[in-house]
């Protein structure tokens, strides 16, 4: 029999996690929510080997691609939950800096991207889902979660979504679960040295960022029949980016026509710096072959610069002329404006945010025969710290100005605008700034047991407790002086001017247009002092006719909080749950579990009544019982059925229980003592607005059903159909009631209210060639594609609205992927692409004449198409390089408004583009 050697596609320590052979892959299973997870890469129906036959009878040996597809897919079948997964070989192969980058190749998932990477996940239309790290719970500051782009992707060894879940998870969200599994001494047959270096360009901020993973593992057999492991892994990434926004505003009539058209016109880039980095470790002592013990620790760094900038032109004002009109619309399509009033207006922000998470963990396993124990006992600690630095500036034009806009084609398009480097156009309007601080920690103590009892239909019985004590804290604070009137130049500001890159790629910049003078970061952030000193020097000018710019809030200080801003919470969980393993014959199997979960919250923080601050603390108590039940019907070789239908939530955040609120003084019909002087005690009442400590988790009801077919050793075909009854949105409501001390109150606060469902289906479809009847050439190749499916609706507490969309979710989403993999040479290129979806609602006065949006108008999101690629090359087992290209096509992310005006037809108007950025990086990987 011949053999046929599939190389290996890179030698980095992405690929060392399932390079070694499988009988070397000894994975310990740490608590029961990873254990189906550990060790999946060997398929239940096939034989546990790294060679395939191929149909001619031609040994594969499977390695790179064709290993990560396998323990993907495998995952996937012998999991007790629908689950897709990306093992550690697929995400080192892709362009992928972070983990939530690739979650956007998973069916079900989708994501927006901005500011150089993806930076918002839903799974099955919600972002709410819990993070887990190798099981447990994982939090940044205050959160409930921790983004996934903050996990580099070379530091992990599986990417595990859970779309149903059972009770012995940790509790899952809404959404679902996505864990986060990290390599472990254990996962290598010894000593492993290996790393990576790359340079990444991003193309519109023109900038080359140093990239970087070393890893190091062994394990020690000892001499009373033991084993020991050691394993450290570090990773630093780092982007430069630059993202260009042109945008158009609200419409405005500017004639006896009442046409519409946007009344200003913006250029926005969202520049910055972002570096990440990473340290994990973890030991591992086998005591005997029935006991083992670990130890695990994590830190994960997070260091943001954020040079945002703007320049908001008015088109309102001026003369209006050479007007064509989108055919039965009053939009104009394109047309001239002259002279129109108002100045430019611009602004350089300045924002350095940093993150340190910290988790530690230890625990171990007992087996006893039938009975197998484990314990899991974590700390987690993690502080957020941010400051903003805003300069505002005006810019006052010359002569006449006219501005060209089409919005068919809705570039930014301006003649070039003389004088914007003379900076006696250039005026002082203001500085902002703001301050914010959070932080969070938690212990986590859980013990779990499962017990095989040798009874045929109920071979396997679970049962599990968890502890958390979590605390969470945040402060805020912001102040603005507002000194447009003194007429400042901008020469005298303490800070260092330069033009702007250009963003935008080809013929997107028009007439020469992409640039002005702006402030630098550095010169922002290193002169903090002296721009203080600069505003409190000139106040005093403006207090006298302006008292209320902002003037007295400025020292020489870091920004003082707002007391309302200000909550300390504490969260007491403890959970219990149970659950049955069942099987009916061969062929059918399944688990009906239940976890209860109690709660008991108390937030404190500071309310403002009338400008009397006062200190409230609220707690709160509620129990969650989480039902689960499914059923696997294995129907032949190869093919499956799942039935589960299960219930999730998801807890408010924080800042939805903070208790302040801001509670003006009464008004209406009131007495000198407050009071309603009429029978109607609302007559005269105080508003305010704040949070609600009584919030409850909202709910979901899910039922899932899917079919998979498994053929060959990396063939899945699959299809999915589910529900989402959905109960419990938070949403903002005003309530009326009457205090014992304020009397009559009206607040507006988060409450739970109404309900809502998601209807989706899923296909999927994923192998290599390894066909005997295909030429040995098309073995090279591989495929991957899936399709996602969403319909969604919720009732809005507008009854104007009615039911919608839920906002942010795409009807439709897709992915294409192609592979080789061969000689040494590896290449991927995918392609992922959702449909449009609801941004928001904007409900308007449609009884006024002179609204011209009528009763609302909804704004869309419509992303664009994403084209990537990644290669390497292999020399030997040692040493391959690489190089990859992200956001090939290089189109726009566009929003749109969609409005109808007094029961005209709606219309859609452009209203921002986002052109992202692309990437290129190069790089080698080696091990020794």
């Amino acid at each position: 029999m011949r053999i046929r050697t599939i190389a290996l596609c890179t030698a980095s320590f992405t690929t060392l996690a399932f390079a070694a052979p499988a009988a070397a892959q000894q994975q310990t299973p740490v608590d029961p929510t990873v254990e189906a997870q550990t060790n999946p890469a060997e398929d239940a129906g096939s034989p546990q080997t790294d060679d395939a036959v191929a149909e001619d009878g031609e040994a594969i040996v499977v390695t790179g691609l064709r290993r990560s597809l396998s323990s993907a897919r495998n995952i996937k079948r012998n999991s007790e939950q629908q689950v897709d997964a990306i093992v550690a070989e697929d995400i080192g192969k892709l362009p992928d800096i972070a983990v939530s980058e690739t979650a956007a190749r998973i069916p079900g998932l989708q994501v927006i991207r901005r500011a150089g990477e993806a930076d918002t996940v839903l799974v099955r239309g919600l972002p709410d889902f819990a993070t887990t790290y190798n099981g447990r719970e994982i939090f940044t500051a205050e959160t409930r979660v921790v983004a996934l782009q903050d996990f580099p992707s070379a530091n992990i060894a599986a990417l595990e979504v859970f779309k149903t879940s059972t009770a012995e998870l940790v509790e899952a969200g809404l959404a679902g679960e996505v864990n986060v599994r990290s390599r472990r001494p254990f996962d290598f047959s010894g000593l492993e040295i290996a790393g990576s270096a790359w340079a990444l360009y991003t193309k519109q901020a023109g900038k080359w960022a140093p990239n970087v993973n070393l890893l190091a593992s062994n394990r020690w057999a000892l001499k009373d029949g033991g084993e020991f492991g050691l394993l450290l892994n570090y990773s630093r990434t780092e982007l430069t980016y630059l993202d260009s926004e042109p945008s158009n505003t609200d419409f405005i009539a500017p004639g006896a026509g009442g046409t519409r058209f946007p009344d200003i016109q913006r250029l926005y880039y969202r520049s910055g710096n972002r570096v990440r980095p990473s340290i994990n470790g973890a030991l591992q002592w086998k005591i005997t072959p029935d006991v083992q013990i670990y130890l695990e620790g994590l830190w994960q760094g997070f260091r943001n610069e954020v040079s945002d900038r703007l320049w908001e032109q008015p088109l309102y004002g001026g003369t209006l002329s050479n007007v064509q009109v989108r055919p039965g619309t009053d939009l104009i399509s394109s047309g001239t404006v002259t002279n129109p009033g108002g100045n430019i207006f611009s602004f350089q922000g300045g924002t350095y945010n940093t993150t340190d998470t910290y988790q530690f963990a230890g625990g171990g396993s007992i087996d006893l025969g039938r009975l197998k124990l484990s314990t899991d006992i974590a700390r987690t600690k993690s502080t957020f710290r941010g400051s903003t630095e805003s300069l505002d500036l005006v810019f006052r034009p010359n002569g006449t100005f006219v501005v060209d806009f089409n919005n068919e084609v809705p570039e930014f398009s301006y003649p070039v605008l003389t004088g914007r480097a003379d900076r006696s156009r250039y005026i002082f309007q203001g500085l902002y700034e703001e301050s914010q601080k959070s932080s969070g920690d938690d212990w986590q103590l859980r013990l779990d047991a499962d017990y095989e009892s040798g009874i045929s239909f109920l071979p396997r019985f679970q049962a599990g407790v968890r502890y958390t004590d979590r605390n969470a804290f945040r402060r805020f604070g912001s102040r603005y002086a507002f000194l447009l009137p003194l007429n400042i130049g901008i020469g005298s500001v303490p800070v260092e001017y330069e033009f702007n890159r250009a963003g935008f790629r080809g013929t997107n910049v028009q007439n020469g247009f992409g640039s002005w003078l702006t402030p630098t970061y550095d010169s922002i952030r290193d002169n903090l002092e002296e721009l203080r000193q600069f505003v409190i020097n000139r106040c005093p000018s403006i207090l006298p006719t302006d008292p209320g710019n902002g003037c007295q809030n400025f020292t020489l200080g870091t920004v003082a909080a707002n007391p309302r801003s200000i909550y300390n919470a504490d969260e007491k969980t403890l959970a219990g749950y149970v659950q049955a393993h069942y099987a009916i014959g061969d062929s059918i199997d399944g688990v009906i579990g239940l976890r209860a979960v109690r709660t008991e919250s108390n937030v404190a923080g500071t309310s403002n009544v009338a400008g009397v601050f006062r200190p409230v603390d609220v707690g709160n108590k509620y129990t969650d019982w989480l039902p689960n039940a499914s059923l696997r019907w294995r129907a032949m070789d190869g093919l499956q059925l799942r039935l589960s239908a299960t219930q999730t939530r998801t807890k408010p955040t924080f800042a939805d229980l903070n208790p302040s609120s801001d509670v003006g003084a009464p008004s209406g019909q009131c007495n000198a003592q407050g009071q309603s002087t009429t029978a109607d005690p609302f007559a005269c009442i105080r508003t305010g607005g704040g949070g609600n400590p009584f919030l409850e988790p909202f709910t979901s009801n899910n039922y899932d059903a899917s079919l998979e077919y498994y053929f060959g050793r990396t063939g899945l075909i699959a299809g999915a159909v589910f529900r989402r009854d959905l109960k419990g949105f938070f949403q903002n409501q005003t309530i009326r009631y009457i205090d014992p001390n304020l009397g009559a109150l009206s607040v507006t606060a988060p409450v739970n209210t109404n309900s809502g469902r998601i209807d989706g289906a899923e296909v999927q479809f994923s192998s290599f060639f390894d066909f005997g009847f295909l030429p040995a050439f098309l073995r090279n190749f591989g495929a991957q594609a899936n399709l996602t499916y969403l319909d969604t609706e919720v009732t809005d507490p507008n009854p104007i609205i009615g039911d919608r969309q839920i906002t942010g979710v795409s009807k439709w989403t897709y992915n294409l992927v192609g592979m080789y993999e061969g000689g040494g040479f590896a290449a991927r290129v995918s392609y992922n692409k959702r449909g449009r979806f609801l941004g928001f609602i904007d409900v308007r006065d449609g009884a006024n004449p002179n609204s011209f949006f009528g009763d609302y108008y909804y704004q869309y999101g419509k992303p664009a198409g994403r084209l990537d690629l990644s290669t390497s090359y292999t020399f030997n087992d040692k040493v391959s390089i690489f190089a990859d290209w992200t956001n090939i096509l290089g189109n726009a992310y566009k929003e749109y408004l969609s409005s109808a005006r007094n029961g005209a037809a709606r219309s859609d108007y452009i209203r921002f583009q986002r052109f992202e950025e692309t990437t290129f990086s190069f790089g080698v990987r080696a091990r020794l």
